[in-house]
């Protein structure tokens, strides 16, 4: 009996530990006059950012969104943002976070998302994630099936306590990471040719195969496309009339392509990008970007960590042009840009990427994009 009211205290008092310090932001806004909370885990923490943060703007979608600033989207703007990137998400996980948002906010009033291109033909349900390992019960009303966070040695031992020790180290200055800081993982990449070829071609080297026959999009792979955007992407617009969706295609980078060129495929990748596109042209409250004919980008491998990630000065030009409205698709242009967007890849020089200089300092490629942008 007395092992168990001893056993009972201890749990009890780490519960109100984790209540009162809440690292996953679940239960209140962080107490950051008191504590230091450390924004480094997407999926326990950023419900809890955007049901408890004070915000009129949100940057969402996947890791090709992490290196966003959201210093820089303010002051474009004259917003107060946040950012919940989810690595890896599918279109499905990103638009349930929305429907959060918008649902607990009623002041959010522009989102800016970016849509990846490698995710158009994926079953409107597709998850990325197995279920077993997401932590549901932080996403849900249920008081009950709250013990897995309250009573979880990990988030206590590993969160709560260090978060309490530190309080009384000298010099100890309580807060938390900023979003300009939070899931970017620029201090630990290295761009350019030779890296994104060490990554991607296992060094055996680079080599371009040839354009492969034509594929072309399928019937049932149309309905899935179609019903993946109504969905996931443009179900939100006419609840929410008055907020404006600012969503942008991924620029992914020429070896992307090039994977296309070679599988025939960009056929269909194309054929997928213009049902899209129609759709969401749909909807008066989306403005379209897309950043694919932008070729300085998408060729030049010092901006690329690897075959898909550009670097942050990438994402700091893209809201650069958003606040401008360049790049922006309209019912004028969408079919012009298609067509070029499909002649260049197609007729891309592919043997010559590894002709490319190789920057010595990654940050050079970032000093000539800001030379650029000044000057346009």
């Amino acid at each position: 009996m007395e092992f168990l009211l001893c056993v009972s205290c201890i749990l009890g008092a780490m519960g109100i530990c984790v209540l009162r310090v809440d690292p996953f932001i679940h239960y209140h806004k962080p107490l950051t006059n008191a504590y230091f909370y450390l924004l480094d885990n997407q999926r326990s923490q950023n419900d809890g950012i955007l049901k408890h943060f004070e915000y009129d703007a949100l940057i969402t979608g996947t890791s090709m969104t992490e290196n966003f600033k959201t210093s820089e989207l303010d002051e474009l703007f004259g917003v107060n943002s946040i950012k919940i990137p989810y690595s890896g998400a599918s279109y499905k996980e990103i638009n349930d976070s929305l429907i959060r948002a918008l649902e607990s906010n009623p002041n959010l009033n522009m989102i800016v998302r970016g849509l990846d291109t490698n995710g158009f033909m994926r079953d409107k349900d597709w998850m990325s994630y197995d279920l077993k390992d997401y932590p549901s019960y932080l996403y849900d009303d249920n008081y009950f099936n709250d013990v897995k966070y309250i009573f979880n040695r990990n988030v206590f031992f590993d969160r709560v306590w260090p978060m309490m020790i530190e309080t009384y180290q000298e010099g100890f200055a309580p807060g938390i990471t900023s979003f300009d800081v939070y899931s970017n993982w620029m201090a630990t990449c290295t761009f350019g040719r030779d890296i994104v070829f060490e990554k991607n071609f296992n060094g055996s080297g680079f080599s371009f195969q040839g354009a492969g026959s034509p594929v072309h999009i399928t019937e049932a792979e149309k309905t899935m496309v179609v019903e993946n955007v109504r969905q996931n992407i443009s179900s939100l617009t006419d609840a929410y009339p008055d907020v404006t969706f600012y969503y942008f295609f991924t620029p992914y980078s020429i070896l992307w392509w090039q994977r296309r060129v070679e599988g025939g495929d960009i056929y269909r990748q194309i054929e997928a990008e213009q049902l899209v596109i129609e759709e969401i042209l749909k909807c008066p409250n989306i403005k379209l970007y897309s950043f694919n004919n932008n070729f300085d980008i998408t060729t030049d491998l010092n901006n690329y960590r690897d075959r898909l990630h550009y670097a942050e000065w990438i994402n700091s030009v893209m809201l650069q042009w958003m606040h401008e409205e360049k790049y922006l698709l309209t019912e004028e242009n969408y079919e012009d840009y298609l067509a070029q967007e499909l002649s260049y890849y197609v007729s891309y020089d592919y043997n010559s990427i590894p002709c490319q200089e190789d920057y010595e300092d990654d940050y050079w490629a970032a000093v000539l994009w800001r030379m650029k942008t000044e000057n346009m």
